[in-house]
């Protein structure tokens, strides 16, 4: 794999800690650490790639296993720097937590080095467990962490099934040793709330989503590869969108406030690299991110100072042929 490549996935894999990871899918690759850059002829024409990732976080309270497998398809072979790592991905993905499982297909695009584009659609099945899913009437409706553990307590929970979608075009570079990211997600939910009630409450997020509708993330990555270790600084904006139907009679939209932000650093480091082989790349993770907006945890009900902390641990597999 190109140096862009795993510029890339090692990216998305820090992302993850700091993206949806109890409900939503947002960014996620697994994680690949840089190599030198291998000549066309080393990029396997063909292969099976396995992708495995397992991490949590708390403030919010995180927990994720994901695995992904996809036959992957190099489209060219060429010396020149934009167009030595292009590929088509096809292939799918498998959600595991305490609240849900989740499973769909996923397709992956990179015609150029600067350029990705992946698209997934997946189905939730939610256990009604760990304080999931919890649905509301309005935007306006109070979520913060004390009405939760107060619903949860009160058994306010309960099992559905749903299903989501998401678009995520990403623009990235390196240069050397430095690697800059911009990762626009558009996801579109369909799940199925109980009464009248249009929201639920999402952990990744951290915000009400829209039963039926969209959410917007746009993410910026900057990190410096320093051999096996990977040092950065991480930006999240992120915007759920809601209809009139959201609304009780009266309500004004312009008093919704449910948007967040956070800006914060990581680190990772690989054990070893082990090219395309049957084990390749563990990687550990930590990130810590500061809510710049949050409704709740930006000095309401929880300091700013304290940041979100995510930890995780993934690694690959490839089967060539």
């Amino acid at each position: 794999m190109s140096s862009s490549t795993r510029a890339r996935t090692l990216l998305c894999g820090l992302l993850l800690l700091g993206a949806p990871a109890l409900a939503q899918e947002s960014s996620g690759d697994a994680p690949e650490l840089p190599r030198p850059e291998p000549k066309p002829v080393d990029i396997p024409v063909r292969r099976l790639n396995l992708d495995h990732f397992i991490g949590g976080g708390v403030n919010p309270t995180v927990a994720e296993y994901r695995t992904r497998i996809g036959y992957v398809r190099r489209l060219g072979q060429s010396e020149e720097l934009l167009w030595r790592d292009t590929f088509l991905s096809l292939g799918g993905q498998v959600r595991i937590n305490p609240c849900y499982t989740a499973v769909g297909p996923m397709v992956q695009w990179q015609p150029i080095a600067v350029f990705n584009l992946k698209a997934l659609v997946d189905a939730y099945g939610f256990f009604g467990t760990a304080g999931m899913l919890q649905s509301f009437r309005s935007p306006l409706d109070e979520y913060s962490d004390a009405v939760q553990r107060a619903r949860t307590a009160a058994r306010d929970t309960y099992g559905t099934l749903g299903w989501h979608a998401m678009l995520q075009p990403t623009l990235q570079a390196r240069v050397g040793p430095i690697a800059l990211q911009n990762v626009l997600t558009v996801d579109y939910f369909n799940m199925r709330l109980r009464g009248e009630d249009t929201l639920w409450y999402d952990a990744g997020p951290d915000t009400l989503l829209p039963g039926r509708g969209w959410m917007l993330t746009e993410e910026v990555n900057l990190v410096y590869f320093a051999g096996r270790l990977t040092l950065g600084a991480t930006f999240r904006y992120l915007l759920p969108f809601y209809g009139q139907e959201n609304l009780r009679p009266g309500e004004d939209a312009g008093a919704v406030n449910n948007a967040n932000m956070r800006l914060g650093a990581l680190v990772a480091y690989t054990f070893h690299e082990g090219g395309y082989s049957s084990f390749h790349h563990p990687t550990a993770f930590l990130t810590a991110a500061w809510h710049v907006r949050n409704r709740y945890r930006a000095g309401q009900e929880t300091t700013q100072a304290i940041p979100f902390v995510g930890l995780g641990f993934a690694f690959q597999q490839d089967i060539v042929f």
